[in-house]
């Protein structure tokens, strides 16, 4: 197994060193092969560490992807040990994320606690995590942020939070409409409206003037003229 971490870290320290913008596949796909080769706690911690490491974007989330590949009995009680302790802000984010990408309701309290956090790499990933796992009750939860949340951006990713719990069947259109309704009338960020249009788009399947290139993550079109579509036809004031 010490063969198999050094093999990761020569490959890692190489394309660093290189910088190249796109890293082969077939060497984000060995590195992940070695990375998932054992679950014992030496593998664990050598893994976890990498996280650090994001210089290089595709490298960073390959090696997060392959985390939360391992079996969930076993990453599940590592990282709900390591939140305990984890100091450094960003690790402590992606510990949220990856618990909340494998369903873990374990990290449901520590989101609902923290997602007012002072640090805004915490409340964006206790928004996004509570869209993933969270249940109708949570929904209050979401609109406080669709509503109070200082930055623009996470007041958006609020709303889509709120899509994403209905994406998975936990709740209906008429349970989060009147939410997202009553946000885009107040609404005046273009980049928070941009979002709240989509999901009300997704969720009625009408076209008010947006198109959303998920893959891109990319919005485009007359937001405010969107808007203004919006509050015509539906009748709201």
């Amino acid at each position: 197994m010490k063969e198999q971490i050094l093999e990761v870290k020569s490959l890692i320290d190489k394309m660093l060193i290189i910088k190249e913008d796109f890293i082969p596949f077939e060497v984000t796909h060995k590195i992940s092969n070695l990375l998932i080769s054992s679950n014992d706690k030496e593998m664990l911690e050598f893994h976890y560490s990498l996280l650090k490491i994001k210089d290089d974007a595709v490298l960073y989330y390959e090696i997060r992807t392959t985390f939360e590949e391992r079996p969930k009995e076993i990453i599940e009680p590592f990282l709900l040990d390591k939140l305990k302790t984890e100091q450094d802000i960003s690790l402590k984010g992606d510990i949220i994320q990856l618990l909340g990408g494998i369903g873990s309701f374990e990290i449901l309290p520590y989101v609902k606690s923290n997602i007012k956090s002072e640090i805004r790499d915490i409340r964006y990933r206790c928004i996004i995590v509570l869209g993933w796992i969270g249940t109708k009750e949570d929904l209050p939860i979401l609109n406080e942020r669709l509503i109070n949340e200082s930055d623009d951006e996470l007041r958006g990713y609020a709303a889509t939070a709120m899509r994403s719990l209905w994406s998975d069947n936990k709740l209906s259109k008429e349970d989060i409409l009147p939410y997202l309704y009553s946000a885009l009338v107040n609404e005046n960020s273009e980049e928070t409206l941009s979002s709240i249009i989509i999901t009300i788009q997704d969720l009625l399947k009408r076209k008010f003037g947006l198109q959303e290139r998920i893959d891109e993550g990319i919005i485009t079109g007359d937001v405010f003229k969107a808007k203004e579509k919006v509050i015509q036809k539906l009748g709201l004031k």
